[in-house]
């Protein structure tokens, strides 16, 4: 029986923001795009991994940024501006998690930065939607790190196949699935419904 579901943030609760901020992004700078994904992306040890475990402050990852980018630190507000607001919630998931939260404990799982969470928090208020949140900023792991799991299964109160993960990534679920926790990989609103209700989960 499911007693606890636990949701991605981009890529589920979100559409996948970081992507699209990118896209917009190799059009205002003039570094090649791999160099560009290797800042705002969680490609291991790079900038936007080490941002999103806690492990660079907003300045120096700023820093950092400017100077791998080659671009006049002048375009840092508008560019944090776009990494944040990329990130707009899908249509009918907040309404479903909502529902669900009536009758289980619902959990936010998220490879995220400090400063791009509280901007959602503010404009969405996201502590409110949840009974707990394990972000990587506050957990110091990433995704790809399965400390980050072993954190989460502290928190979940309750045995590893009493949980589902949602999540848009194969690889995060794998990972997840390798703890006995129950996945459904997100591609859609109706399709997680679904997923849903053949795991047993009352919507």
């Amino acid at each position: 029986m499911i007693r606890t579901i636990i949701f991605d943030l981009g890529g589920v609760y979100f559409k996948a923001g970081t992507a699209i901020a990118v896209q917009r992004i190799y059009g205002l700078v003039g570094a090649p795009r791999e160099r560009v994904d290797e800042v705002f992306q969680a490609y291991p040890r790079k900038e936007g991994w080490l941002y999103g475990k806690g492990k660079l402050s907003e300045d120096e990852f700023w820093r950092r940024a400017v100077e791998k980018l080659g671009i006049d630190p002048k375009m840092v507000p508008e560019l944090k501006e776009i990494w944040h607001s990329s990130y707009e919630p899908i249509e009918g998931v907040r309404e479903l998690v909502r529902e669900l939260r009536k009758r289980y404990r619902i959990i936010a799982f998220s490879g995220n930065v400090r400063e791009r969470f509280e901007y959602l928090d503010k404009k969405y208020g996201l502590r409110g939607e949840f009974d707990a949140l394990v972000l990587s900023f506050e957990a110091g792991f990433h995704k790809d790190e399965r400390e980050f799991y072993e954190t989460l299964l502290r928190e979940v109160g309750c045995e590893p196949g009493e949980c589902v993960l949602i999540d848009d990534k194969r690889e995060f679920l794998e990972i997840a699935r390798s703890f006995g926790i129950k996945t459904i990989q997100f591609k859609g609103l109706e399709q997680l419904k679904r997923d849903l209700r053949e795991l047993g989960v009352e919507i």
